[in-house]
């Protein structure tokens, strides 16, 4: 019996770059959940089961990265969900586990999913 791939969580604001990400991570063997927002995220986040790992644009034209960020920090059903920020600096919050620093390329994406999910390839 196989199993479902993991559920990663992404939330990019800019529309080609979330899916030039998506059909990265698909090809990966991942499903992938894309939000424009950190508040279309925590919407997501509230119905359904967590995702196996957030990977979060910092810079979002209304800066709600933040409070999801705050969010995923202070639920302790997300205590252990890992959050890989992507940022052109050096983030710091307590739900960051990882920063990807724009710009970045496709190797240096997967291997930083890799360090938190295992695809099913």
């Amino acid at each position: 019996m196989s199993r479902a791939p993991p559920t990663l969580l992404l939330v990019e604001d800019d529309s080609d770059l979330r899916e030039a990400l998506v059909e990265i991570l698909h090809a990966e063997g991942h499903t992938v959940v894309a939000r424009a927002t950190g508040d279309e995220a925590l919407s997501w986040l509230e119905a359904h089961s967590a995702p196996a790992l957030v990977l979060v644009d910092m810079w979002t034209p209304r800066k709600d990265s933040w409070r999801l960020l705050d969010a995923l920090h202070h639920q302790p059903r997300f205590a252990d969900l890992p959050v890989v920020a992507i940022s052109s600096s050096e983030e710091r919050h307590p739900a960051i586990r990882e920063v990807l620093s724009k710009p970045f390329d496709r190797e240096a994406l997967l291997a930083g999913v890799r360090r938190f999910v295992h695809s099913l390839h």
